[in-house]
């Protein structure tokens, strides 16, 4: 993008001025940083950000203490995504104005995307000492991933006040709690969150994962199958996790399939085979059951568990003498539980 000329000749001039000691900064100058500034605000707004970044450079060398160029000129870096110019630039304006709101709060935010945490927590305390809204969010993000829980949630929860409207953060309290194993307020929060924004697949595959865990397995398929429907893949997980909230429903034809779908997504997981094998066996399909214990102890010889399983349905085949002495092996390795 082309640099205004204005700017380019003032640039020059500051060079050549800056090896001048003759030359000080006068009500002239005064007036030339500001025309700079309105000149870079112009160009910023128009979506030249090159040139409005020289701008604002010319303008701070006429007058450093030009703080609105500062200012900026360090958005200008943000919105060109060059994250540390623009933490740098607010750096400096707050050693001008230490309790400069706005820069605060952007040091807050960038220490954040560098995820330097500690930090980000310090400037988005001073950010909300200096009048800065809306900072109970990012200090409750901070918090999380400092692993002060309950500091995380306290925020959070005054998040809710500040940002009534932004899903966000119900959905973060949501996840905070889960990890507390605070299974039903964490539920209450999913919820509110989706109350604001009903098309989070995510969302909704957290929620049957919750769901799951604290065995409401009709839940939890309902809240899958949902997360798929909005987007979320049918992957190798999904179908694991569906298949085996639909098996502890008792449907037991549904969750065979599923779990064959996992298994054809990611052949040779132990996990599937073991959870496809007890389906089989449970259901008295004792080949197909076979044929899974076989392929876990081809991966797994000492596996004393499959061992065990697959001499009983060796026995509930019919096959009894081969079927207990692979029971008895099995016994010899170890626990078969």
């Amino acid at each position: 993008m082309t640099v205004s000329r204005t700017c380019i000749l003032w640039l020059q001039l500051l060079l050549f001025s800056a090896g001048n000691p003759a030359i000080a900064s006068s009500p002239e100058n005064d007036h030339k940083a500001k025309k700079l500034y309105k000149e870079g605000l112009a160009l910023k707004q128009s979506g030249q950000l090159n040139a409005a970044s020289a701008c604002f450079t010319a303008a701070i060398r006429e007058d450093e203490g030009l703080t609105g160029a500062h200012l900026e000129l360090a958005l200008v870096y943000r919105l060109q995504q060059q994250t540390e110019s623009a933490k740098q630039q607010f750096l400096v304006l707050l050693r001008k104005e230490p309790f400069h709101k706005v820069a605060l709060q952007n040091v807050a935010e960038l220490y954040y995307e560098q995820q330097a945490f500690e930090d980000a927590l310090t400037y988005a305390q001073q950010a909300q000492e200096a009048g800065a809204g809306r900072m109970e969010r990012m200090i409750g993000l901070c918090y999380y991933h400092l692993d002060h829980a309950d500091n995380a949630i306290r925020h959070l929860t005054k998040a809710l006040d500040e940002e009534p409207a932004n899903p966000a953060v119900p959905y973060k309290l949501a996840q905070v709690l889960a990890l507390q194993e605070r299974y039903e307020e964490s539920i209450g929060y999913y919820h509110a969150s989706l109350r604001i924004d009903s098309t989070q697949a995510n969302l909704f595959y957290e929620l049957g994962m919750i769901h799951y865990n604290m065995a409401q397995f009709k839940h939890a398929a309902g809240a899958f199958e949902k997360a798929n429907a909005l987007g979320r893949p049918a992957d190798a997980d999904y179908y694991y996790n569906l298949g085996n909230a639909c098996l502890r429903q008792s449907e037991t034809e549904e969750g065979i399939r599923h779990l064959k779908s996992a298994l054809t997504l990611r052949p040779k997981d132990i996990r599937t085979m073991l959870s496809l094998a007890n389906a089989y066996y449970k259901k008295q399909d004792y080949t197909n059951a076979l044929t899974q214990w076989n392929g876990i102890l081809v991966m797994q010889p000492m596996n004393a568990f499959a061992m065990f399983m697959l001499g009983k349905s060796y026995i509930g085949a019919g096959q009894l003498a081969k079927g207990q002495q692979i029971c008895d092996q099995a016994l010899a390795l170890g626990d078969v539980k």
